[in-house]
């Protein structure tokens, strides 16, 4: 009879216990829920835009990740995958920015994320210093782009492009760039201003030029080729380097050296084939220059995109 009492007095007691615990924790979680915040998709977004106008772009980019890996389902996930790759782009992840815009292409919907793409995955080669792929990117956007207006802005970026490519050496390049320029509508032709820029062109293309043939023949005298490219410290340091080495040969041969006379003369016929080559070289980076002054002197090709807006230009900065 007592063991029964004494299992009911402990079976008792647990009870209270166990409502006393309750009666302590309740408090608590009812303070904890009432501060507890529900993030939903449009407050995550807000903030990464915030970030992002900030131009916090190292934290924009975690919260517009942390925004596609929560909220895949959202109308906005394109966005902000768009604008992970704007993030990387100002950052000057140039390579990581191209995959990620790389990436919104392929998924190929038909909408002004995956146009902005194109062109800033295109952007993101030029910085790289890769024209070749910056060239391929909007030729093949250009196969798919069905209004003029698009069109128009590839044909201008491709003339930008070729301009580029003139400073790699590119002789083509004004050529191209022209044609690119040709492409565009009417309507087009008027927003870029397009007569003035192939008035520049033509007159880029008819600078003082120097003849890389004559240059090379001039060259025949040591220093002569450098001197009609008038790099005239160049043409009196190959003159008598090459005049003191032929000297040099003609008066070990003259006391019977001919070994020393040999090997003089191996080392002169270097110096006298890297003399006509650096002749025809000089002619055509002087032809380069002329150009590129021309260009940098009327006005430079800067391009603005705001990519908030969604919008693309070209400022034009003149010189005077």
């Amino acid at each position: 009879m007592k063991l029964q009492q004494a299992y009911l007095y402990c079976y008792i007691l647990f009870i209270l216990f166990i409502l006393f615990s309750f009666l302590l924790i309740l408090p608590g979680n009812s303070s904890a829920l009432e501060n507890q915040m529900i993030i939903t998709s449009d407050m995550q977004f807000e903030y990464a835009e915030k970030l992002f106008a900030e131009k916090d772009y190292e934290t924009a980019m975690v919260e517009y990740k942390r925004f596609v890996h929560f909220f895949p389902d959202s109308p906005l996930t394109d966005q902000a995958r768009f604008k992970i790759g704007v993030c990387l782009f100002n950052l000057k992840k140039f390579n990581q920015a191209a995959r990620v815009f790389n990436g919104i292409i392929m998924d190929d919907k038909e909408n002004e994320i995956t146009k902005e793409s194109f062109f800033y995955q295109s952007r993101a080669f030029m910085e790289m210093g890769n024209t070749g792929y910056a060239q391929i990117v909007l030729q093949n956007y250009l196969k798919l782009a069905n209004d003029d207006k698009t069109r128009d802005r590839i044909y201008f970026t491709l003339a930008r492009i070729h301009l580029t490519d003139l400073r790699n050496g590119n002789s083509d390049s004004l050529a191209l760039a022209r044609d690119s320029l040709s492409k565009i509508s009417g309507p087009g032709a008027e927003i870029y201003n397009i007569d003035q820029y192939m008035d520049l062109i033509v007159k880029a293309e008819r600078a003082p030029k120097k003849n890389p043939k004559l240059a090379g023949a001039l060259a025949i005298i040591p220093g002569a080729g450098f001197f009609y490219c008038g790099r005239y410290r160049d043409a009196f340091t190959t003159f008598l380097l090459n005049v003191g080495l032929m000297y040099a040969a003609y008066t070990a041969f003259d006391n019977d050296n001919k070994a020393l006379a040999g090997v003089i003369g191996f080392v002169e016929t270097g110096f006298y084939s890297g003399n006509i080559y650096g002749s025809i070289s000089s002619a055509h980076k002087y032809n380069r220059a002329q150009t590129l002054t021309i260009l940098n002197k009327e006005f430079s090709i800067i391009p603005r995109i705001n990519p908030k807006e969604k919008n693309y230009g070209i400022s034009f900065i003149y010189g005077f």
